[in-house]
């Protein structure tokens, strides 16, 4: 009787655990993302991510940040694109590309409400990769993470 007690106890645990990691993983925007390392190496140098968009008149105001591990010698996001559609879940197609926005010699690079001008009529969101590049002369390692915004409508 006690074995049984203990297994499940053992068993509950272990269920708890799992789901606790999915919960974090769900939080932090880890189930969705890839990685790409330029070099094809280790992952792992980008800590956590965010990605938000607001409305405003023929304005989306982007936020987001990326932070490292430890100090990377490049961090920020690349690949940034504005996209629109017309039903805000697919045929999705790229409006306003962006330049990239890099920090060096940092932990952590953030952007808050940067104003992007956009056509307006459509749903909009923003695409960006997370990138974290780490300091080193010989084969340093970096991490791409592609994200995706909510979506807004602007009129």
């Amino acid at each position: 009787m006690k074995h049984k007690k203990l297994m499940a106890i053992v068993c509950a645990l272990g269920i708890f655990t799992l789901n606790m990691i999915s919960l974090t993983a769900y939080a932090t925007g880890l189930e969705n993302s890839t990685t790409n390392d330029e070099e094809g190496r280790a992952a792992g140098l980008i800590m956590s991510y965010s990605l938000s968009i607001t409305s405003g008149t023929k304005t989306v105001y982007l936020t987001a940040d990326t932070a490292g591990y430890d100090t990377m010698a490049k961090i920020g996001f690349t690949n940034i694109v504005v996209q629109h559609s017309t039903n805000g879940t697919s045929g999705w197609t790229d409006e306003v590309p962006c330049d990239r926005d890099l920090a060096t010699n940092t932990i952590y690079h953030y952007k808050t409400s940067e104003p992007i001008s956009v056509i307006g009529g459509y749903y909009y969101r923003v695409v960006l990769d997370h990138y974290a590049k780490e300091p080193g002369w010989f084969f340093p390692s970096s991490q791409s993470i592609t994200n995706y915004s909510n979506v807004v409508w602007i009129s």
